[in-house]
């Protein structure tokens, strides 16, 4: 059972954080690591429950569990319901064609937007956890020189999202912060998973006003809109 660690951020790290390949990170916002929280457990005490003989992929697909999904049989993707939900959200940058789209939250002006595909050069870890730090870390190298993975997992926590082709979840990591382009009130989000064996790198970056609260977007998010489609590779 997970337990939600979306209660973001505390204590001061790093600075001058924008995402690049999705959309821009605000200039000049700072990483907080996370609050103390019941997350879920470390990989070293899961056990992967094995895809089972109708062919379906786990239904937790923790950290560990992703080196069980078999590139040939298995693609993943961000199973995006925010225009189709209600009309709170809108398009503010369409899809690309190269895995990157973004919308506007009516209600709160956050802005969230989305990738997924390769993260180039990326260095694999000896798990998806590890990999997904060091995506988190690329992603921020360009607005934060010199930043590594292992930075990234002094500040991250570890969350779920819903698998939405069946019954489960997905593990993710999350890191966040304060400041940048709305000034030193501003917060924002970045979460998302690598898995290693397919090759592919899922990604969402929540940017919101002073007067808003990134956590209360991001559970928002992860508890009506967004979701993980785990799909068969020939479908």
């Amino acid at each position: 059972m997970h337990t939600s660690a979306r209660a973001v951020i505390a204590g001061l790290l790093l600075s001058a954080f924008a995402l690049t390949g999705c959309s821009p990170f605000p200039p000049g916002a700072r990483l907080l690591s996370p609050e103390p929280s019941d997350t879920a457990s470390p990989d070293a005490a899961e056990t992967p429950e094995p895809a089972d003989d109708a062919g379906t992929p786990p239904t937790e697909i923790t950290f560990a569990a992703g080196a069980e999904l078999d590139p040939a049989l298995w693609t993943v993707g961000w199973d995006d319901r925010l225009m189709a939900a209600d009309e709170r959200f809108t398009a503010s940058s369409p899809d690309d064609g190269n895995g990157s789209w973004a919308y506007l939250d009516g209600q709160t002006q956050c802005t969230v937007a989305f990738y997924q595909g390769a993260i180039t050069d990326l260095e694999l870890g000896a798990d998806d956890r590890e990999s997904t730090d060091n995506m988190l870390a690329a992603v921020l190298s360009t607005q934060i020189p010199g930043v590594t993975g292992a930075d990234v997992s002094a500040n991250a926590s570890d969350d779920y999202v819903a698998q939405t082709t069946q019954e489960g979840t997905v593990d993710i990591r999350m890191v966040g912060g304060t400041g940048g382009a709305g000034g030193d009130d501003a917060s924002w989000s970045e979460f998302g998973r690598t898995f290693g064996t397919l090759g592919t790198s899922l990604v969402v970056n929540v940017e919101c006003p002073p007067g808003q609260d990134v956590a209360t977007e991001v559970t928002d998010l992860l508890g009506s809109y967004l979701g993980i489609a785990v799909a068969p590779a020939s479908g």
